[in-house]
Protein backbone atom coordinates (compact mmCIF):
# COMPACT_ATOMS: atom_id res chain seq x y z
CA UNK A 1 0.00 0.00 0.00
CA UNK A 2 1.25 3.42 -0.55
CA UNK A 3 1.00 6.24 1.60
CA UNK A 4 -0.85 9.51 -0.25
CA UNK A 5 -0.84 12.59 1.16
CA UNK A 6 -4.04 14.40 1.20
CA UNK A 7 -4.52 18.05 0.89
CA UNK A 8 -6.05 20.31 4.16
CA UNK A 9 -7.65 23.57 3.75
CA UNK A 10 -7.86 26.85 6.05
CA UNK A 11 -12.28 27.23 5.19
CA UNK A 12 -12.57 30.16 6.88
CA UNK A 13 -10.48 33.11 9.13
CA UNK A 14 -11.92 36.46 10.63
CA UNK A 15 -10.15 38.75 13.38
CA UNK A 16 -11.54 41.33 16.00
CA UNK A 17 -9.58 43.86 16.33
CA UNK A 18 -10.83 44.85 19.70
CA UNK A 19 -13.96 42.74 21.29
CA UNK A 20 -16.53 44.23 23.66
CA UNK A 21 -16.77 43.33 27.10
CA UNK A 22 -19.27 41.28 26.83
CA UNK A 23 -18.24 39.19 24.25
CA UNK A 24 -14.30 39.23 26.24
CA UNK A 25 -16.32 38.57 29.32
CA UNK A 26 -17.83 35.34 27.84
CA UNK A 27 -15.25 33.73 26.80
CA UNK A 28 -12.99 34.54 30.10
CA UNK A 29 -10.38 36.36 28.19
CA UNK A 30 -7.45 37.22 29.98
CA UNK A 31 -6.37 40.42 31.33
CA UNK A 32 -5.30 42.59 28.54
CA UNK A 33 -6.18 40.50 25.36
CA UNK A 34 -8.52 42.87 23.73
CA UNK A 35 -7.96 41.06 20.21
CA UNK A 36 -9.03 37.77 18.79
CA UNK A 37 -9.27 36.01 15.93
CA UNK A 38 -10.95 32.44 14.54
CA UNK A 39 -10.42 29.84 11.93
CA UNK A 40 -12.11 26.87 10.35
CA UNK A 41 -10.60 23.77 8.84
CA UNK A 42 -11.47 20.82 6.76
CA UNK A 43 -9.54 18.69 9.15
CA UNK A 44 -9.60 19.23 13.28
CA UNK A 45 -6.25 17.68 13.59
CA UNK A 46 -4.49 20.29 11.03
CA UNK A 47 -6.36 22.88 13.14
CA UNK A 48 -5.08 21.91 16.37
CA UNK A 49 -1.36 21.50 15.39
CA UNK A 50 -1.50 24.53 13.49
CA UNK A 51 -2.36 26.47 16.59
CA UNK A 52 0.06 24.75 18.33
CA UNK A 53 2.98 25.71 16.34
CA UNK A 54 1.49 29.44 16.26
CA UNK A 55 2.06 29.58 19.69
CA UNK A 56 5.45 29.04 19.74
CA UNK A 57 6.18 32.23 17.42
CA UNK A 58 3.31 34.35 18.18
CA UNK A 59 1.79 35.91 21.75
CA UNK A 60 -1.60 34.50 21.60
CA UNK A 61 -3.30 31.86 23.93
CA UNK A 62 -5.81 29.46 22.57
CA UNK A 63 -9.21 30.64 23.88
CA UNK A 64 -11.15 27.62 22.43
CA UNK A 65 -11.17 24.59 20.15
CA UNK A 66 -13.30 22.09 19.73
CA UNK A 67 -14.26 19.84 16.79
CA UNK A 68 -17.92 19.39 15.10
CA UNK A 69 -19.50 16.25 15.66
CA UNK A 70 -19.33 13.84 12.79
CA UNK A 71 -16.39 16.32 10.95
CA UNK A 72 -16.62 18.71 7.98
CA UNK A 73 -19.17 15.97 6.18
CA UNK A 74 -21.98 16.95 8.83
CA UNK A 75 -20.83 20.93 9.33
CA UNK A 76 -24.06 23.30 9.28
CA UNK A 77 -22.27 25.70 7.27
CA UNK A 78 -20.57 25.95 4.17
CA UNK A 79 -17.32 27.42 6.17
CA UNK A 80 -18.02 25.59 9.23
CA UNK A 81 -15.25 22.54 8.71
CA UNK A 82 -14.14 20.21 11.32
CA UNK A 83 -12.63 22.95 13.98
CA UNK A 84 -13.96 26.05 15.52
CA UNK A 85 -10.45 27.35 16.69
CA UNK A 86 -10.64 30.72 18.57
CA UNK A 87 -7.47 32.60 20.41
CA UNK A 88 -6.35 36.17 21.67
CA UNK A 89 -3.50 38.12 22.11
CA UNK A 90 -2.96 42.21 23.17
CA UNK A 91 -3.00 43.31 20.14
CA UNK A 92 -4.34 43.22 16.56
CA UNK A 93 -0.87 42.68 15.04
CA UNK A 94 -0.65 39.46 17.72
CA UNK A 95 -4.02 37.53 16.34
CA UNK A 96 -2.54 38.81 12.68
CA UNK A 97 0.65 37.20 13.38
CA UNK A 98 -1.50 34.06 14.66
CA UNK A 99 -3.74 33.82 11.39
CA UNK A 100 -0.33 33.99 9.04
CA UNK A 101 1.63 30.87 11.38
CA UNK A 102 -1.53 29.02 11.13
CA UNK A 103 -2.39 29.20 7.75
CA UNK A 104 1.45 28.69 7.03
CA UNK A 105 1.24 25.29 8.40
CA UNK A 106 -2.03 24.33 7.39
CA UNK A 107 -0.58 24.89 3.71
CA UNK A 108 2.95 23.80 4.24
CA UNK A 109 3.42 21.15 7.00
CA UNK A 110 0.49 19.31 7.48
CA UNK A 111 0.63 15.58 6.64
CA UNK A 112 -2.95 14.05 6.55
CA UNK A 113 -2.26 10.68 4.68
CA UNK A 114 -4.45 8.40 3.73
CA UNK A 115 -3.64 4.81 1.49
CA UNK A 116 -3.64 4.27 -1.94
CA UNK A 117 -5.77 7.60 -2.32
CA UNK A 118 -8.88 5.53 -0.36
CA UNK A 119 -10.00 8.67 1.89
CA UNK A 120 -11.62 6.21 3.70
CA UNK A 121 -8.25 5.24 5.22
CA UNK A 122 -7.28 8.78 6.51
CA UNK A 123 -5.22 8.87 9.18
CA UNK A 124 -2.58 11.99 10.79
CA UNK A 125 0.98 10.71 12.03
CA UNK A 126 3.28 13.48 12.18
CA UNK A 127 6.24 13.76 15.35
CA UNK A 128 6.60 17.59 16.55
CA UNK A 129 10.16 18.48 17.87
CA UNK A 130 9.16 21.07 20.50
CA UNK A 131 5.62 21.71 22.01
CA UNK A 132 3.89 24.86 21.67
CA UNK A 133 2.15 26.47 24.90
CA UNK A 134 -1.36 25.10 23.57
CA UNK A 135 -0.45 21.26 23.96
CA UNK A 136 1.90 22.10 26.68
CA UNK A 137 -0.90 23.67 28.67
CA UNK A 138 -3.45 21.03 27.43
CA UNK A 139 -1.45 18.07 27.65
CA UNK A 140 1.21 18.81 30.61
CA UNK A 141 4.15 18.87 28.91
CA UNK A 142 7.26 21.20 29.74
CA UNK A 143 9.07 23.63 26.92
CA UNK A 144 11.18 21.78 25.04
CA UNK A 145 9.56 18.31 25.08
CA UNK A 146 8.67 16.59 21.39
CA UNK A 147 5.35 14.60 21.32
CA UNK A 148 3.68 12.35 18.43
CA UNK A 149 0.58 13.34 16.95
CA UNK A 150 -1.31 10.05 15.85
CA UNK A 151 -4.94 9.78 15.02
CA UNK A 152 -6.97 7.29 12.68
CA UNK A 153 -9.75 4.89 12.46
CA UNK A 154 -10.64 3.83 15.72
CA UNK A 155 -10.20 0.02 15.46
CA UNK A 156 -6.70 0.57 13.26
CA UNK A 157 -5.72 3.06 15.41
CA UNK A 158 -5.70 1.44 19.04
CA UNK A 159 -4.03 -1.69 16.91
CA UNK A 160 -1.13 0.61 15.68
CA UNK A 161 -0.92 2.42 18.89
CA UNK A 162 0.03 0.21 21.17
CA UNK A 163 3.00 -0.95 18.93
CA UNK A 164 4.10 3.17 18.73
CA UNK A 165 4.02 2.62 22.47
CA UNK A 166 6.58 -0.16 22.36
CA UNK A 167 9.00 1.10 19.69
CA UNK A 168 10.33 4.03 21.97
CA UNK A 169 10.07 5.32 25.45
CA UNK A 170 6.88 7.87 24.84
CA UNK A 171 4.29 8.33 27.57
CA UNK A 172 0.30 9.36 26.57
CA UNK A 173 -0.48 12.52 27.44
CA UNK A 174 -3.82 12.96 25.48
CA UNK A 175 -6.01 10.23 24.26
CA UNK A 176 -9.14 10.23 22.07
CA UNK A 177 -11.77 7.72 23.24
CA UNK A 178 -13.02 6.18 19.96
CA UNK A 179 -15.74 7.42 18.63
CA UNK A 180 -14.16 10.81 18.86
CA UNK A 181 -16.81 13.87 17.87
CA UNK A 182 -14.95 13.13 14.33
CA UNK A 183 -15.76 9.21 14.73
CA UNK A 184 -11.55 8.74 15.04
CA UNK A 185 -8.97 8.10 18.05
CA UNK A 186 -5.97 9.17 18.70
CA UNK A 187 -3.44 9.89 21.08
CA UNK A 188 -0.28 12.91 21.39
CA UNK A 189 2.38 10.67 23.06
CA UNK A 190 5.45 12.59 24.64
CA UNK A 191 9.10 11.90 24.87
CA UNK A 192 11.99 12.69 23.12
CA UNK A 193 12.46 13.55 19.62
CA UNK A 194 14.00 10.56 18.00
CA UNK A 195 11.32 8.39 19.96
CA UNK A 196 9.14 10.03 19.14
CA UNK A 197 9.84 9.69 15.38
CA UNK A 198 10.08 5.99 15.92
CA UNK A 199 6.33 5.23 17.08
CA UNK A 200 5.31 7.73 14.66
CA UNK A 201 6.99 5.12 12.10
CA UNK A 202 5.23 2.14 14.53
CA UNK A 203 1.85 3.73 14.14
CA UNK A 204 2.12 4.31 10.63
CA UNK A 205 3.02 0.40 9.85
CA UNK A 206 0.67 -0.58 12.43
CA UNK A 207 -2.27 1.14 10.63
CA UNK A 208 -0.89 0.03 7.19
CA UNK A 209 -0.98 -3.49 8.39
CA UNK A 210 -4.78 -3.26 9.87
CA UNK A 211 -5.88 -1.84 7.20
CA UNK A 212 -4.42 -4.37 4.54
CA UNK A 213 -5.34 -7.16 7.07
CA UNK A 214 -9.11 -6.09 8.39
CA UNK A 215 -10.39 -9.57 9.28
CA UNK A 216 -6.93 -11.06 10.75
CA UNK A 217 -6.21 -11.44 14.05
Amino acid sequence: MEIKKMKTNMLSQKLIAHVSDEFAKAYNLPEGHQSVAFFSVDNDDVGYLAVDDATKKANIKVIHAETFYGGSTCSWSKYGGSVFIMFSGPKVADVKSGLAYVKDFIDNRSVLCNFDGDEGTAFYAQCIPRVGKYFGELCGMEEGTSYAYLVGGPIETNYALDKALKAGETRIVKYWYPPSHANSSGAILAGTESACRAATLAFVDGLKYATENPMEI
